[in-house]
């Protein structure tokens, strides 16, 4: 049984690890991990589009999956239907680089780089409970959209 919060939980420690070594690591070495050649002004701008986006888009799909979960249902509508996991999408493409431009340190704007990179090491998990619970109505959906980047999945034809 996969609890409500999935890979959430791993993928967040693992990330706040990361980011507590490069927010030290900048700390102490500024003149190395800040960006200083692009106006501050530019970074608030970005940051503040990118958590625009990112913030409604994990409220929405955080009502969406746990109207879902509380029926034991597969949710594939709404934003599922464009994005197979918005609440991570959310935070990896817009809230942590939305947070993070605020400090200019590229090594800290890697922390989601990181988490991507923790996200694909430990979403095979939930996708197979997902294959055992649904079946082949989970193996169509996941073959029709894309797992983060809410992009359409285009398809080859034989």
């Amino acid at each position: 049984m996969m609890s409500r919060w999935g890979i959430g939980i791993k993928m967040t420690i693992i990330s706040l690890m990361y980011l507590t070594v490069a927010s030290y690591l900048t700390y102490l070495y500024p003149d190395f991990f800040l960006i200083k050649n692009v106006p501050y002004p530019f970074f608030v701008v970005i940051g503040i589009i990118l958590l625009i986006v990112g913030i409604p888009m994990l409220i929405i799909s955080a009502r969406a999956f746990t109207v879902g979960f509380n029926k034991g249902g597969l949710v594939t509508t709404g934003i599922f239907s464009v994005v197979r996991n918005p609440i991570y999408a959310a935070w990896i493409l817009f809230i942590l680089p939305g947070i993070m431009i605020f400090f200019q340190s590229w090594l800290m704007l890697a922390t989601s780089l990181v988490t991507y990179i923790i996200f694909k090491a430990f979403i095979k998990g939930e996708e197979q409970y997902l294959e055992k619970t649904f079946g082949q109505a989970y193996l169509d959906y996941k073959s029709k959209v894309n797992e983060l980047f809410p992009f359409p999945k285009f398809h080859r034809h034989s």
